[in-house]
């Protein structure tokens, strides 16, 4: 009886550790900023970096407006949609703060406190520093508002309940920003954190646990996105003709390369 007791106020009380730990406050709503208030050129830098993170990439469907979300995102797991996050104050981001913004990028939180799923990886994106996170609401906020609402997630039981991430970020969310490796060049660090952060290359190009994280020490290894295979980044690249600095500048600013394919 006494191990039972014991065992059931452990449960209790992890219970409610965890429900502590898992409760996020939501965040209170902004008019949305007029364009004015952004400097020109913080808002070219933040169209450079959304460059960089590819965002219209998942948050604008086929035929549709940009940034305003709606796209399909096969998972293992079921089916997500990519939300709007055009600065339209009913279905977009219009009334989320900059605060809000960067706690969304830097621990996968929305504006009203619920979890993200990391099908958007804020797990690569909490690298982000908040100069640059400041540069990209800016570029955000002075986009186009869409009033477009999301199709909803098809997912099973629990999965479709949020509380659930916030045992996933338990476990696997090791919270930015980027810090610099010592030993390493000035170069090698700013390369790191576009790829690690902003790029998140690894997202594609890292194999995935069962339970939909990236596998820890197999980073770059090779993996598998919505029935595409990434290939490995590192030395175990199948290339057989290997990556050269200029080849890699090459594909990647152009799309292609003759020793490389497109």
């Amino acid at each position: 009886m006494r191990l039972l007791l014991g065992l059931l106020v452990a449960v209790i009380v992890g219970g409610a550790g965890f429900l502590v730990y898992a409760w996020k406050p939501s965040i209170d709503p902004i008019e949305p900023p007029d364009r004015a208030s952004f400097d020109q050129a913080l808002i070219e830098e933040g169209s450079r970096l959304a460059a960089v993170g590819n965002c219209t990439a998942c948050h604008t469907r086929p035929g549709g407006r940009s940034f305003a979300g709606g796209l399909a995102i096969p998972t293992p797991f079921g089916t997500i949609h990519s939300s709007n996050i055009t600065p339209d104050p009913a279905t977009g981001i219009g009334d989320w703060s900059e605060e809000a913004f960067n706690r969304s990028m830097r621990e996968g939180v929305s504006r009203d406190g619920s979890h993200l799923y990391p099908a958007f990886p804020f797990d690569h994106f909490t690298l982000v520093s908040d100069e640059d996170n400041r540069a990209l609401y800016a570029f955000l906020m002075t986009r186009q508002p869409v009033e477009e609402v999301p199709p909803a997630n098809d997912l099973p039981f629990p999965l479709n309940q949020r509380l659930v991430l916030a045992g996933w970020k338990m476990l696997f969310l090791r919270e930015g920003p980027y810090a610099n490796v010592a030993g390493q060049s000035e170069e090698w660090n700013r390369g790191a954190y576009l790829a690690d952060g902003l790029g998140h290359c690894g997202a594609c190009h890292t194999p995935r646990n069962a339970l939909g994280a990236v596998r820890a020490g197999e980073h770059f290894a090779g993996g598998e996105a919505e029935g595409w295979a990434a290939y490995a980044l590192d030395a175990n690249s199948p290339a057989p003709v290997p990556w050269t600095v200029d080849s890699l500048y090459a594909y990647m600013r152009q799309g292609w390369h003759p020793d490389h394919g497109v």
